[in-house]
């Protein structure tokens, strides 16, 4: 059993569907089964996903919550082509990502990935 502490109007994903909670406080929530999930901190909203980078953290996203699709897969590579192109900073990103997904561990490259658009979003990468 997962046990979450949800601030006031945080959202949390959960395979497809989306939980917010309407609060004045913190709520501590507690989830069992076996779909994926994602809090707001490491997600991004489909309306904000403008760079390459951007829309790389987002496809991992719906390839977390949604499952790998073919599709998912070719938008990827272009994507990562796209993002190692930027910079430096940012092939080591993917470098990075392509270990998580070796080791079958989607969640902790969104998590990744996540922290690095945070930081570099007012860069622009």
């Amino acid at each position: 059993m997962l046990k979450l502490a949800i601030k006031p109007g945080e959202k949390i994903y959960i395979g497809r569907s989306t939980l917010l909670i309407r609060a004045d406080t913190t709520v501590t929530v507690y989830i069992d089964g076996e779909q994926p999930i994602l809090k707001d901190r490491e997600a991004i909203d489909p309306d904000m996903a403008k760079t390459p980078l951007q829309k790389l953290h987002l496809l991992l996203q719906e390839i977390y919550l949604h499952g790998q699709s073919v599709q998912h897969m070719a938008h990827y590579r272009g994507l990562v082509r796209e993002v190692e192109a930027q910079s430096e900073a940012a092939a080591g990103l993917v470098r990075r990502i392509e270990q998580w997904l070796a080791d079958d561990n989607c969640f902790m490259a969104i998590r990744e990935i996540a922290r690095f658009t945070r930081r570099s979003d007012s860069s622009n990468i």
